[in-house]
């Protein structure tokens, strides 16, 4: 009789710990499933930014050249924009570091190693 009941006190810890492990694999599945999301949103937002940003930088470079155009010949327009994308190239170039790779890594590592807390 006291051998049953230790079976079953086994039997029952056996499941409890199967729920439990099976509990915690769909928590990583969900705290995975929300960092990818959130990696997702942060690129989508940053290439939207990106690309405005060239159609600002070509709607720009477009007016200057048509204003230099009354001052002086449009291609000479055309190069001063020219030398502007190559100092602006060598400046980022040179500062990559300090204004991409540092902020990057920073928020990607302040995504993926965020810690919740588990009674959230």
């Amino acid at each position: 009789m006291e051998t049953g009941k230790i079976s079953d006190n086994f039997s029952s810890i056996t499941e409890n710990v199967k729920d439990y492990i099976n509990l915690r694999i769909d928590l990583a599945k969900l705290i995975l499933t929300e960092k990818i999301a959130q990696l997702a949103a942060f690129f989508l937002i940053a290439v939207i930014f990106f690309i405005l940003a060239m159609f600002l930088l070509l709607f720009l470079s477009m007016a200057f050249v048509f204003w230099f155009e009354q001052i002086g010949p449009a291609w000479l327009g055309a190069l001063i924009v020219t030398a502007f994308y190559i100092l602006g190239g060598l400046l980022i170039y040179v500062k990559r570091h300090q204004f991409f790779i540092n902020p990057l890594v920073s928020h990607l590592t302040k995504i993926l190693m965020e810690d919740k807390d588990e009674n959230e």
